[in-house]
């Protein structure tokens, strides 16, 4: 299987998952999809698991993703600037027909469970561009761009700085300051404060 290469940008949201949608709906887009993830993240057990290691906690990882459609194991490769934002990634998907015996196989293989995400996603399109309402159990909304869509044959674009010009377009209640906002690092930031 061939490592697809992708640019994505990601933010997360100040409003609701309710008020996004709306305001979305009213400049045109259109839901298209709506699925559920169900996420587990893993590391190789010589990693420390700490948030001063975040970079090479998320720079290499294997997800074992369900899915209504099926559960996969997905390898995850995020090529990081110096500040720690995602400039490319790509990722390989590999069909398994059970989670526990995928998770006994990865294990086996020398990685740990890091952590879960489960999020309920809506995919909407404008014909133009899409984006990915994601609603995170446990830590809110977050919006997703990515470079290719699945909706229209055009790409929302070729390059980081436009796509976040894209977005930025729409003027959605988001936090601006952060287009690499990364889900799973505010899971492990909030697991190791609750410990």
């Amino acid at each position: 299987m061939n490592m697809k290469s992708e640019l994505e940008i990601c933010v997360k949201c100040l409003d609701t998952k309710e008020e996004i949608i709306s305001k979305l709906l009213k400049l045109g887009f259109d839901v298209k999809e709506e699925f559920t993830l169900k996420d587990t993240y893993y590391v190789k057990n010589d990693i420390e698991v700490a948030l001063t290691n975040s970079k090479n906690l998320f720079s290499s990882y294997v997800l074992i993703r369900e899915t209504k459609k099926g559960i996969s194991f997905v390898l995850k490769n995020k090529q990081l600037d110096s500040n720690g934002n995602i400039i490319n990634q790509s990722s390989c998907k590999c069909p398994i027909l059970d989670k526990d015996k995928g998770d006994t196989f990865i294990k086996n293989l020398g990685y740990k469970e890091l952590l879960k995400i489960n999020d309920h996603n809506y995919l909407l399109s404008n014909g133009k561009n899409e984006l990915y309402v994601q609603d995170v159990e446990g830590l809110g909304v977050y919006i997703e761009m990515e470079q290719k869509n699945i909706y229209s044959d055009n790409n929302n674009d070729n390059d980081i700085n436009e796509m976040i010009s894209i977005l930025n377009s729409y003027n959605l209640n988001i936090k601006n300051d952060n287009f690499f906002a990364k889900k799973s690092l505010d899971m492990l930031e909030q697991m190791i404060n609750e410990s």
